[in-house]
């Protein structure tokens, strides 16, 4: 009973520094898009302030594997509009394949940054992370350069991992008045060059020393400053045998280097432990070499990895199929926003819309650990029966 009335009296408070008008708006706010707000009683954290009172999630829009469906694009950044602080498209605007045309891609990326440009109106920041349709054959430079641009215009703020050459990986820091900060980190799994891609196939993953190193930097910069960490890229990480289903990914890319390189980094300084390992390059280019004691590194609150590519919207702890080893680290698959390719965990839509568009927000609660991934349709959030499609999810394996 005290509880509820510290709650009321709080509430009323609240609104008396407010007028009647942004109390309705903020009221409705909460009533209609409850998956975004919470209450909280007590103390909150040094960085967060102090207090009691209701405090707003964290919300990310995430979108991915676009395949020239340029309609459902706009409808979905139009949806996050007044929801997202931040858009996150982890790739494949175009539908290149191995014989798709250099100039079918660069017409297929214009649109897609007209697009953006139209429906982004209140200029949310907007992050890229390529995908393997968008940077086949030698598209990719045309690719890189219009994404920077973009990327440039809508996140400011934005720091490039290598601003002379490849300049597909980068983050962004996003301050959250309620939740902290939050460092965004985009990975380009195309580290090559031109001259390299009758080398690397279509459809493969390959980093660099130069990236990796980069990314440990990053990684213990943010352990340092208390940041909560997103990584983004077009593929998953783990095993190729994976069973591909809705609960577990198969990233059916190919890793020419070891598919737990990126996940081993992490978690060793998940656990301040070293890190001593050579990841093989199977072309025998670009071996990757880390020699890294993270013992006096701070504390790393990982979120998760976002990624698309398999056209499913997935959700599963990154691990060994063998049971060797199950990684503190959560990864979050998006089905694919074009009617394009396989397609699970459908959600409903009103009649006449295209069957097959599918985004989500992800509210991140740093205060919960958990993250709120609501999946929308073309226009609605909800399935057959009318409930609400929100699913509330740990990003913490033992909290």
């Amino acid at each position: 009973m005290r509880r509820n009335r510290k709650i009321a009296l709080a509430a009323i408070c609240s609104c008396l520094c407010m007028g009647p008008f942004d109390v309705i708006a903020q009221e409705n706010e909460r009533l209609f898009n409850p998956e975004f707000y919470a209450y909280h009683v007590g103390r909150n954290n040094k960085e967060n302030g102090e207090g009691i009172g209701w405090y707003r999630r964290f919300c990310i829009f995430h979108i991915s594997d676009i395949h020239f469906h340029h309609s459902q694009m706009s409808e979905a950044i139009r949806v996050a509009q007044n929801k997202a602080d931040v858009i996150i498209n982890s790739g494949d605007d175009c539908n290149g394949g191995s014989e798709q045309s250099r100039d079918e891609n660069i017409k297929c990326l214009g649109i897609s940054y007209d697009t953006i440009a139209s429906a982004n109106y209140n200029s949310i920041p907007y992050l890229f992370a390529p995908g393997n349709h968008d940077i086949t054959g030698s598209a990719k430079d045309i690719y890189l350069e219009k994404a920077v641009k973009l990327t440039e215009k809508y996140s400011s703020g934005f720091v490039w991992g290598d601003s002379t050459n490849h300049r597909g990986y980068g983050y962004l820091d996003i301050r959250s008045n309620d939740m902290g900060t939050f460092r965004i980190i985009l990975l380009d799994p195309f580290d090559y060059d031109n001259k390299d891609l009758s080398m690397r196939k279509y459809m493969t993953c390959t980093f660099t020393q130069k990236q990796i190193d980069w990314f440990v930097e990053t990684l213990k910069e943010s352990a340092g400053k208390e940041h909560h960490v997103i990584t983004v890229m077009h593929y998953s990480f783990g095993d190729n045998n994976l069973i591909f289903n809705e609960e577990k990914a198969k990233p059916d890319a190919k890793f020419y280097q070891d598919p737990f390189m990126i996940p081993d980094i992490i978690d060793a300084i998940q656990n301040h432990s070293k890190l001593e390992k050579t990841y093989k390059d199977e072309m025998g280019i670009n071996d990757i070499v880390i020699n890294e004691d993270f013992k006096n590194t701070g504390k790393l609150d990982y979120v998760c990895h976002l990624f698309g590519h398999i056209h499913s919207k997935n959700m599963h702890w990154c691990q060994k199929t063998d049971g060797s080893k199950k990684y503190d680290i959560l990864m979050l698959g998006e089905a694919a926003l074009g009617a394009y390719g396989n397609i699970l965990n459908k959600v409903y839509r009103e009649p006449g819309t295209v069957n097959n568009i599918e985004c989500s927000a992800l509210a991140i609660d740093t205060k919960e650990k958990n993250i709120y991934r609501i999946n929308y349709g073309a226009y609605l959030k909800y399935d057959k029966s009318n409930s609400e499609r929100t699913e509330k999810l740990s990003y913490r394996l033992t909290k």
